[in-house]
């Protein structure tokens, strides 16, 4: 369970590295912000949820990343 935990701390961390509000993230993901929230936390029991989250923000880091590459 430690460990889990750990790995939605990652999440978290993450996304607020992106400069991604948990308001916008709900929105780009067509979830409620009180989903965010669960899955960050570790409250979600859905895995397909946890994967969708994990694969939107590492979806978002490539983009952020190939944005700044573009723009030096």
């Amino acid at each position: 369970l430690e460990r889990s935990t750990m790995k939605y701390q990652n999440l978290k961390k993450l996304r607020i590295s992106l400069g991604i509000t948990v308001g916008k993230a709900a929105e780009e993901m067509f979830v409620t912000p009180q989903t965010i929230c669960n899955i960050e936390s570790g409250r979600t029991v859905k895995e397909s949820s946890l994967f969708y989250y994990e694969l939107y923000l590492k979806y978002k880091k490539k983009y952020i990343e190939h944005y700044m590459e573009m723009n030096q």
